[in-house]
């Protein structure tokens, strides 16, 4: 069996494990999988970008790593979280992993919208620069708040009006407002709504494609050429917090056409106060 960890400082990343459940029990795999999600946030209220200081990112983020591994064993590790992501090249456990770990950034866009800790790291830009794209092109905006509004908020409408807010500020600092834009929703919890950033960039009149990272995952985790007679998938969610019942019912608003399996892991989750 292959036992894949997959990671958030939140819940954002779960679409990660959504896609890659879809996709195991659509096509096959070549052996079994067991799908565990672990939250890598503190606390409900208190995650990554409400902490003082890179360092105690850092530290909070690498007992994390080494705690989950220790305890659930799993073959890999895949970070499906932005913030966390730029982080994990920083942490002592990256440079001593015994297994294969990754993270999601790589994306290439020239409008990014993240969240603090995500845009003050500038992975995005500098990639970005590296691959030709004139550092004049590419805006960064974060999005205070924004994750916590998508991840509560079932019926939308808080969502709509501050991703439109978000993406008009990311429009004036365009310099060319009339150029084809990107999009790269560099926060996993963003593309939950995509068609809503969609929507923002076409009342603002601005040609957008926007991209959602979470969709491409799976193909970091199962290269092709993977598939194969296997469709049996364990989903399993550990978090240190409860999760609160608006989350868990946007989530499954979010994820039930997706993946159902990875819906009801979510709706059990395993509560373990003493995960990190």
């Amino acid at each position: 069996m292959t036992h894949i960890l997959i990671t958030d400082s939140g819940v954002g990343g779960l679409s990660v494990v959504a896609y890659a459940e879809r996709f195991v029990r659509t096509h096959g795999f070549r052996e079994p999988v067991r799908l565990t999600f672990a939250n890598a946030a503190p606390a409900n209220e208190y995650g990554y970008n409400s902490m003082a200081t890179r360092e105690e990112k850092l530290a909070t983020f690498d007992r994390f790593l080494s705690n989950v591994t220790a305890r659930f064993a799993p073959d890999s590790i895949y970070v499906a979280c932005n913030t966390l992501s730029v982080l994990l090249p920083d942490t002592p456990f990256f440079a001593r992993a015994p297994i294969l770990i990754a993270g999601i950034v790589g994306t290439a866009s020239a409008l990014i919208f993240a969240t603090q800790t995500t845009i003050d790291a500038g992975a995005y830009p500098r990639v970005l620069v590296e691959h030709g794209i004139a550092a004049s092109r590419i805006v960064a905006q974060a999005c205070p708040g924004l994750a916590d509004t998508i991840s509560e908020d079932h019926d939308g409408a808080k969502s709509r009006a501050e991703i439109r807010e978000w993406v008009r500020t990311a429009i004036a600092k365009m310099s060319d407002p009339n150029a084809p834009v990107v999009a790269a929703l560099a926060c996993t919890h963003y593309g939950y709504r995509k068609e809503l950033f969609a929507d923002a960039f076409a009342e603002a009149a601005v040609h957008a494609q926007v991209i959602n990272p979470n969709e491409r995952a799976v193909d970091d985790l199962f290269p092709a050429g993977a598939s194969g007679a296997h469709r049996d998938v364990d989903v399993r969610f550990v978090t240190r917090y409860a999760i609160p019942d608006a989350t868990v019912e946007a989530l499954t608003f979010f994820l039930e056409p997706i993946s159902p399996p990875t819906v009801a892991a979510m709706q059990r989750f395993e509560h373990v106060p003493d995960l990190f």
